[in-house]
């Protein structure tokens, strides 16, 4: 990713967000993003449910549904495809040749069903350090990726992690918020309760 349409996608990522849109449409963006600037790939961002065990689709508008649903909930390993096992080993994953590769030994029939030759993942790493997705990009032909291509995919992983990191603080302060609210309404009516009693 070009250091300028990085920037494009950031700042449309954080407005998308900052507007209070969901997480889905700002990974959605990134994944569209990321596509535009190669007619020739396909990306997809997985998430970690909340047991950091399975898969849980984040974005991959361009992937086949069939595709989608079959890695809905699969539980990440070190075998796993490219992505499962990148969020399992929390390192990038190169598989230049899905046919061929090992990572992709219960996959295979459903990667080629995609028309899916290639697949590059990366774990997309919060600001504490827990791996908590990742993101690939997929190839209809074998091939291996270059410096530029790994440092396109590392900073759509580091956009991601961005967008999952605010929404996240966002999604903490609003619980805060609220908290807050139901411990002074309860306050209030405990003071009322007892003002009641010592009324009687």
């Amino acid at each position: 990713m070009s250091r300028t349409s990085a920037h494009r996608a950031f700042r449309r990522t954080m407005n998308l967000i900052a507007g209070g849109k969901s997480l889905a449409m700002a990974l959605k963006a990134i994944v569209q993003a990321v596509e535009a600037e190669d007619p020739e790939i396909l990306c997809s961002i997985v998430l970690l449910d909340a047991e950091r065990r399975r898969l849980v689709m984040g974005a991959a508008p361009s992937l086949p549904d069939a595709y989608n649903q079959a890695i809905e909930g699969v539980e990440i390993g070190p075998n796993v495809g490219s992505c499962g096992t990148a969020a399992y080993l929390g390192q990038r994953v190169v598989v230049e040749d899905i046919q061929s590769s090992p990572l992709w030994e219960d996959y295979r029939a459903l990667a080629a069903e995609a028309g899916l030759a290639a697949c590059w993942s990366q774990p997309i790493t919060a600001a504490d350090g827990s791996v908590v997705g990742s993101f690939a990009i997929y190839h209809r032909e074998v091939r291996a990726p270059d410096e530029e291509d790994i440092a396109f995919i590392e900073a759509a992983a580091e956009l991601a992690a961005i967008a999952i990191d605010r929404r996240r603080a966002e999604d903490e302060l609003a619980a805060s918020e609220i908290r807050a609210r139901l411990s002074a309404q309860q306050a209030t009516q405990t003071a009322l309760n007892l003002s009641n009693f010592f009324d009687v």
